[in-house]
């Protein structure tokens, strides 16, 4: 039978029975599936810090969405850097915790705090940029942000506590440090009823996959009815007959801080659009695999499950590394960033070295 990677994905009552079961030799089709997780991991784990970089660079061009966005390549790195090995010693070394019984009880179920830090980060981007579209809609485009630091701070640290709360406290009741009979130990959920398996997960499909599409979603779709009516306004407003002078400053006026709001709003449902694509796309068959899971006990006991495990664990890691690539796609900035980055520190050495080499030749 499988090995459960993560409670994130599976429903498991007899973990401790599998931990039994020693692991053989890694056949080539593993090594090869593990190559290719660890070469999402090495790109997401660059992205991620490269997001880190360029935004404390900004100084005081930072925005507090941008805080929200730090925080949220902090959740990724985590499950890049943290979730990915302990992944692959639950799957490789089921019967052989090399962490000891503190990692088992107090660090390991630690590690859900990521993945529910970084779904409801994407969560808070995606509000933010609706709230600011309806400040500048009510307000205008000269009203300034009412979302200080201070209050992206707070939320951003009530998303990770929240996260603890939520989705490993539960886990701290049923993680165990067991001594195997046969030798070796097991760390992992081994007080699970089904009834309270089964809440956990349906409690992890609401608040990682639904509830959050459903507020992305909802963001996607105002932005975009705004921009609608914002875009069939110019129109009008172009097509008005003419005025006296001193209306048709007004006109002008009017028609340009309407022009701008409109570009802004682009701008936002241009960031959201592979946000919200990528995240539903992503997870969709996690929450499929875990509903799955929930209605159908015998689901575990299939020849193909541990492949579907697998590919779980790839779509997981995939969406924690696909957000650096997001940014660069859309934001302009962030790519000046990035350039600005490799420039200053990956080609001013070469550059250097180059010019001396230079100077002695001549």
């Amino acid at each position: 039978m499988a090995q459960c990677a993560n409670e994130s994905f599976c429903l498991r009552n007899n973990s401790l029975e599998d931990a039994s079961v020693a692991k053989t030799q890694m056949s080539f089709g593993e090594t090869l599936m593990l190559s290719f997780e660890a070469l999402i991991v090495m790109l997401g784990v660059f992205g991620n810090i490269s997001v880190l970089i360029v935004i404390s660079r900004l100084g005081k061009k930072k925005q507090p969405v941008d805080y929200y966005v730090q925080n949220l390549a902090i959740a990724d790195l985590g499950i890049l850097l943290i979730a990915f090995p302990l992944v692959i010693i639950r799957i490789e070394m089921p019967s052989n915790w090399p962490f000891g019984e503190f990692a088992c009880l107090y660090f390991y179920p630690m590690v859900e705090i990521f993945y529910g830090a970084s779904v409801w980060h994407i969560v808070v981007i995606a509000f933010e940029r609706y709230q600011r579209m309806i400040s500048m809609k009510i307000l205008g485009q000269n009203s300034r942000n009412k979302t200080t630091f201070q209050r992206a701070k707070t939320i951003a640290t009530g998303v990770w506590a929240i996260s603890f709360l939520i989705f490993c406290l539960p886990l701290y009741f049923v993680v165990k440090y067991v001594h195997l009979p046969g030798g070796g130990t097991f760390c992992g959920p081994a007080k699970w009823t089904r009834s309270s398996a089964i809440g956990y997960m349906v409690c992890l499909i609401l608040l990682t996959y639904l509830l959050p599409l459903v507020v992305i979603s909802f963001t996607y779709i105002s932005i975009s009815r705004v921009l609608k009516r914002s875009d069939d306004f110019i129109k009008t407003m172009k097509q008005v007959q003419p005025v006296p002078v001193s209306e048709s400053n007004k006109l002008f006026l009017a028609r340009h801080a309407k022009s701008i709001r409109l570009r802004q709003n682009n701008r936002a449902k241009k960031i959201l659009t592979p946000f919200v694509v990528t995240f539903a796309v992503t997870m969709l068959p996690v929450n499929v695999f875990r509903v799955t899971s929930v209605v159908w006990p015998a689901f575990e006991e299939q020849e193909y499950y541990a492949y579907l495990v697998y590919t779980m664990i790839v779509l997981t890691f995939i969406n924690s590394a696909a957000n650096p690539i997001i940014y660069s796609l859309v934001s302009k900035e962030f790519r000046r960033g990035i350039y600005s980055l490799f420039h200053q520190n990956l080609c001013q050495w070469p550059c250097k070295l180059a010019g001396l080499l230079n100077s002695n030749s001549q």
